[in-house]
């Protein structure tokens, strides 16, 4: 999107990014370039802060801190983006989302591998995950266009939607299903909105002008973009352990992991097996309430 011409200058100087979004630039303060873009990125930094101290007092295996860290970087790094529109700080929020996403494909290939191993497993992935993270960074540097950003990291994330589906239909696993079923319904709910930002941004900066100034912000579709992907993001992180640790029964004998808090927790539980995973079938009311709650 070309840089709107009525946004004016502040505190970082002019954007020397490659992209700069529907929110008018310095409207709110001088310091930040997209307050609202810039606040909404708490929900990808505060939940991998929570997940993080969850997974250590869990003891969870290592591989889930590097989910965690990984949505966490990417906060940081969009916070500093929208915050000044800096080129420097684009790359700060863009490479590592394709990243992060570069990890998470390897962590739901290795969900059956013995976590008690100290043995790297599908090392072939990993290394070519390795080389596709290197080369789209090089590439990306030399030829900084957003799509190519945007079309390897969608690629990516589609990969890591298959693999989810595919454990679920091998697992047969009711809470797996409820939980991709939230997590890929807010990432997707977030990506239409960010389109929405996209394509029709001159009739909400139109809208902007006709309605009450406490109203904009909740017009701030990008922003609102954050906030559904990122915590689709980390329900995907969710859904990950939850996965391992069930496949894996043989660590919890007679506890399962289930979702707790607005599926910002999860947690062993003393239930039956016919509670959680194994044979049982999904009641589609249950997972629309979960769906419901996690909306509201």
């Amino acid at each position: 999107m070309a840089f709107q011409e009525f946004n004016d200058t502040g505190y970082w100087g002019k954007p020397t990014a490659t992209i700069d979004w529907c929110e008018k630039n310095y409207e709110v303060n001088y310091y930040v370039a997209e307050m609202w873009n810039t606040i909404s990125n708490l929900m990808m930094i505060i939940p991998p802060l929570w997940g993080i101290w969850d997974m250590k007092k869990q003891k969870f295996a290592q591989r889930f801190f590097f989910c965690y860290s990984f949505i966490l970087v990417v906060g940081f790094g969009s916070l500093a983006f929208h915050m000044t529109l800096l080129y420097e700080m684009q790359l700060f929020d863009e490479l590592p989302m394709v990243w992060g996403t570069c990890y998470c494909v390897y962590c739901l290939s290795i969900v059956k591998h013995d976590m008690k191993s100290k043995i790297i497993p599908n090392k072939l992935l990993l290394l070519t995950l390795i080389i596709i993270s290197i080369g789209f960074a090089i590439i990306y540097l030399a030829w900084p266009q957003p799509l190519l950003q945007h079309f390897c990291y969608g690629i990516l994330v589609a990969i890591s939607l298959a693999q989810e589906i595919k454990l679920i239909l091998e697992f047969k696993c009711a809470v797996c299903k409820r939980m991709f079923i939230v997590a890929i319904a807010l990432y997707l709910f977030g990506f239409f909105l960010w389109n929405i930002d996209n394509i029709l941004c001159k009739n909400i900066t139109i809208l902007r002008e006709h309605i009450p100034m406490f109203l904009q912000p909740f017009t701030q579709m990008h922003a609102w973009w954050h906030i559904f992907a990122g915590y689709g993001v980390y329900i995907q992180v969710l859904f990950c352990i939850h996965s391992t640790y069930d496949y894996h029964k043989k660590y919890k004998h007679s506890s399962v992991l289930l979702p707790e808090h607005m599926y910002f927790s999860i947690r062993w539980q003393k239930t039956t097996k016919s509670d959680c995973c194994s044979s049982a079938v999904n009641d589609l009311g249950q997972s629309t309430f979960h769906l419901s709650s996690a909306l509201l």
